[in-house]
């Protein structure tokens, strides 16, 4: 039966007679190593979740998005800053003469250079920031999930006060003498 078992092939009253078998005080010696997995088994069986386990388990979830989020933004930024550097720094290896020291340009080509490596970082400011607008939308639609968890605080109130209503309908027929007729809620 304990092979049956390892492959998963018992039933489930095979399974509890296993279980009680177990949980015996004495035990044949080549069994009684099996006791602790056996035990280990029947106790997590009577354990239960924690009733904010599913709240705690989506806040998790929402906080580890968050910080994703956040993180591929601060890479982005990273490395946008990495490019303009190695391009300033491109530029500046190619206008300098780098063995002699020299500069080797007049000003018409410094302010041309400038004129260009501005245009350069502008184009990629702007690319950068047309996509950074999308992730508005993915702003707003946290909102939205924010909003459902207040219509879902709002429906477990409307479920705490349902008591409250049928305690009304009896108040009103304890102090209504005679009631023309008895609502089929209060017939139960």
């Amino acid at each position: 039966m304990l092979e049956r078992y390892f492959q998963g092939e018992t039933s489930l009253a095979e399974e509890q007679a296993l279980r009680d078998f177990f949980s015996k005080e004495e035990l044949p010696r080549h069994l009684a190593e099996l006791r602790d997995q056996f035990m280990f088994l029947e106790r997590e069986a009577r354990e239960e979740l924690p009733a904010s386990f599913e709240d705690d388990l989506f806040d998790e979830i929402d906080r580890l998005e968050r910080s994703s989020r956040s993180t591929r933004r601060t890479y982005i930024l990273y490395i946008s800053g990495v490019a303009a550097t190695v391009l300033i720094m491109v530029t500046l290896f190619f206008r300098f003469d780098p063995f002699t020291r020299e500069a080797d340009f007049n000003q018409r080509e410094a302010e041309t250079a400038f004129a260009e490596a501005s245009r350069i970082l502008y184009f990629v400011s702007d690319k950068f920031n047309t996509g950074a607008k999308s992730l508005g939308k993915v702003a707003r639609f946290d909102e939205g999930i924010e909003d459902l968890k207040n219509v879902k605080r709002f429906e477990e109130g409307v479920e705490k006060a349902a008591p409250v209503s049928k305690f009304n309908q009896i108040t009103k027929l304890i102090t209504n003498p005679a009631p023309e007729k008895v609502p089929n809620s209060l017939k139960q």
